[in-house]
């Protein structure tokens, strides 16, 4: 049972193998075959450019099963592999003249044979390189894109249509009055190859922009096939030479963004190829202008002769214009430190705090020099973005002359050395980052002093209420009962005036002993000193039927004092503004000591947050509680309704 994956792989790639073998044995066979047919067959098969798609393709393809048996992506580059048995099946019908049981599958196979163009270009850039889609939208625009070309091809299996190859072959399954298909097939086609194909090079893009790292060297490979393709069905070289040119770069950049994709500098080669690709395509361009255009206009006219100079001249004037575009898709402003710095400012400027500004500044780096790695370490603070694909280059960041963390930049690929731009660059935003690390740490000391403060009067409320609730306010009582019994005393020994001050003295210490007591309990919440804060909780849910109050509060023991009086009162004013604000049916608090935190919510299931929501007084209130302490507060908006206000606050503080 365990080896049965590792079984079903060989299985897979041996059927790879043995179906490339066949594609290329086939391929070998039609240009002998086409020979000793001479006039029979009215299409030339055995071109260059589908006996490249018939056995590169293939062999490529089996190439990538045996690394990734499970990829669709060799699979993909399997399905040409049915060119050479399509053309071997044509020229054999033509030969036998489509009669009988293996002339008629012959000739029904030369009908639809070249299905694989309507499959693998429009597919393999949904999926490539890890054989998934980028998300459910784009997954439902494969479905769609492999539907069209099912029907494309099952509508042609069954045309009234004669084959490519031998235009003298009949589809020997043709249904009858079926010329409506004809339109289906030309209708698919045109869709799959004018849209399906665009719609998967915008896909590819996509993915390029988020991609990162050894994906996103594979998809530049795949980028720069796909502009040997581009130019190879440019009329630039011979049409079939220039095609059978771009039809092997493609499976070659795949194989090798499959197999090898550090194998030397793709970006430099993308560079020069993109570059190359804009100006011949403005050449050729203005050349078909010329020969279509101006000559049906003016057959004589040397209009077209000036156009083509022209835009030669043109692109050559333009080509570092081009080439600054092209630096900018690919390695965005590492030429311009000033863009780098006002990109990365701007990515900042939102921050509301040091912290966050120095997670935005290393983000904005990533994405303005298009790297695959961003990364500043320094005291408390360890911050990343992306993946270290090619190692890591370390930039010291200082701050009014000391050093306080390490900007770390991934590098593109080993050994890639800095221009000094770029190195003025990312200098530059080392040292803003050593000056917002530098800001961070004095935040996290004001707010360690005030967390300090916060905890320190909270127990010196609890030291002082328990001597006022159990020493000062006990004595005071104890006189006061002294001096009723001296009331009663001197009222029996009829010296009334005596008594009636002795009574004024008590009821006095009994006031103040009241203040005293009042003074104690606006200190602390006395439900925390009778029942500790697992009781307090309990005790803030019990006795509400409507709507129903459940909790479940864990045993929390006893925590510092700032942390049980933050937490009541969190606890206390969520809970408050579920029962008068929520209209909601059910209201739970629950507790839990976890990992050194206490985690603290209160659900409902309520009308939930408004659209507009703005913080209260009660919702500031809350939230500078958790702050205080060194802890967190968050409300939000489940799915299914109501509100969620959870706070994470420290149980063990200094």
């Amino acid at each position: 049972m365990l080896h049965r994956p590792a079984v079903a792989d060989r299985h897979l790639t041996a059927g790879a193998a043995l179906v490339a073998v066949v594609a290329v044995a086939c391929c070998a066979v039609v240009p002998a075959v086409q020979a000793g047919l001479g006039d029979r067959v009215a299409q030339q098969a055995g071109l260059p450019s589908d006996l490249v798609l018939g056995t590169v393709w293939p062999v490529v393809g089996a190439l990538v099963v045996r690394a990734r048996p499970r990829n669709p992506v060799g699979w993909l580059l399997m399905v040409p592999a049915l060119i050479g048995p399509y053309q071997l099946c044509a020229l054999y019908a033509a030969w036998q003249g489509g009669t009988g049981l293996l002339g008629g599958f012959a000739a029904w196979v030369a009908i639809w044979g070249f299905a694989p163009y309507f499959f693998t270009l429009p597919v393999l850039p949904h999926v490539f390189p890890d054989g998934h889609t980028l998300g459910p939208r784009w997954r439902r625009v494969l479905v769609a894109v492999v539907a069209v070309a099912v029907v494309t091809t099952v509508a042609r299996m069954f045309a009234p249509v004669t084959a490519d190859i031998a235009p003298a072959l009949d589809n020997p399954l043709a249904l009858p009055g079926g010329d409506w298909l004809n339109y289906v097939t030309a209708a698919g086609a045109m869709s799959l190859f004018f849209v399906g194909i665009p719609v998967a090079v915008v896909s590819l893009a996509v993915r390029m922009r988020r991609a990162r790292g050894v994906e996103r060297t594979q998809l530049q490979w795949l980028l720069l096939g796909g502009i040997v393709l581009a130019v190879g069905a440019l009329p630039v070289l011979p049409a079939e030479w220039g095609l059978s040119v771009g039809l092997f770069g493609l499976p070659v950049a795949i194989g090798i963004a499959m197999l090898r994709h550090g194998l030397f500098d793709v970006e430099l080669t993308l560079n020069r190829a993109l570059v190359f690709g804009v100006l011949t395509g403005v050449v050729v361009a203005a050349y078909a202008l010329a020969v279509y255009g101006i000559q049906a206009i003016a057959p004589d006219s040397r209009w077209g002769l000036v156009l083509v100079a022209t835009a030669a001249l043109l692109a050559a004037a333009a080509r570092d214009r081009v080439q600054a575009v092209v630096d900018r898709l690919l390695y965005g402003h590492r030429h311009d430190p000033y863009a780098v710095i006002t990109r990365v400012g701007r990515h900042m400027a939102a921050a509301g705090q040091p912290t966050e500004a120095l997670e935005r500044l290393v983000d904005g780096l990533r994405e303005a020099l298009r790297l695959p790695y961003v990364a500043f370490t320094g005291g408390d603070l360890d911050i990343a973005s992306g993946t270290p694909t090619h190692g890591t280059r370390t930039v010291p960041a200082r701050a009014l002359g000391e050093a306080v963390g390490e900007l770390h930049v991934g590098l593109r690929r080993t050994g890639e050395a800095w221009s000094p731009p770029e190195q003025a660059a990312i200098e530059e935003v080392a040292a803003r980052a050593g000056t917002l690390a530098y800001a961070a740490g004095l935040v996290a000391d004001v707010a360690r002093s005030r967390e300090r403060i916060v905890l320190a009067r909270e127990e010196e409320r609890r030291r002082i209420r328990a001597d006022l609730h159990d020493s000062v306010a006990p004595a005071l009582a104890g006189s006061a009962l002294q001096l009723d019994s001296l009331v009663r005393r001197l009222r029996s020994d009829q010296r009334d005036d005596l008594a009636d001050r002795a009574a004024t003295l008590r009821d006095g210490l009994r006031e103040t002993v009241a203040g005293l007591r009042s003074l104690a309990h606006d200190l602390r919440p006395p439900v925390l000193d009778q029942r500790g804060l697992t009781g307090a909780l309990r005790e803030l849910v019990a006795g509400h039927d409507a709507p129903r109050c459940e909790a479940d509060i864990d045993e929390l023991g006893t925590p510092p004092a700032a942390i049980e009086v933050t937490a009541y009162a969190i606890a206390a004013e969520a809970f408050s503004n579920a029962l008068r604000h929520s209209a909601a049916s059910r209201i739970r608090v629950t507790a839990r000591a976890r990992d050194g935190w206490l985690e603290l919510a209160v659900v409902d299931n309520g009308v939930g947050l408004p659209a507009s929501f703005r913080a209260g007084v009660g919702t500031v209130s809350m939230r500078e509680r958790a702050v205080e302490v060194g802890g967190r507060l968050e409300m939000a908006a489940p799915p299914g309704g109501g509100t969620t206000v959870t706070a994470a606050l420290p149980l063990e503080v200094a």
